[in-house]
């Protein structure tokens, strides 16, 4: 959080944010350089980003479950283990997205 609220308070890091999450939304490749006029950021689309960032933060009971047990298991469970714990998180991810509507064009 700490980290995040460091970004939002740099102008320019929000201005990056805000071309990237238009690059989500629009499908573009890269966000527009220098060309024309700039746009204020919008700053919902750099909130649903920011959302984004804190669900891979963030303590999954399964996640820390998971983890607790890999030092007890052999060399081919710990990778299953790692493996299982990256899917997590990009489920968590997947709910967020979907919620904020970032998933809209997609389903």
């Amino acid at each position: 959080m700490e980290k995040l609220s460091g970004i939002l308070s740099d102008k320019e890091s929000v201005q990056q944010l805000s071309e990237l999450a238009q690059m989500f939304m629009s499908g573009q490749e890269e966000p527009s350089g220098g060309e024309g006029p700039q746009e204020a950021p919008d700053l919902s689309a750099v909130m649903k980003l920011s959302s984004l960032a804190g669900a891979m933060s963030a303590h999954d009971p399964k996640a820390d479950l998971l983890l607790a047990l890999k030092p007890h298991l052999g060399e081919e469970r710990q990778r299953k283990v790692d493996k299982a714990v990256k899917l997590l998180k990009l489920i968590a991810l997947w709910k967020i997205a979907k919620e904020n509507g970032l998933l809209s064009d997609i389903i």
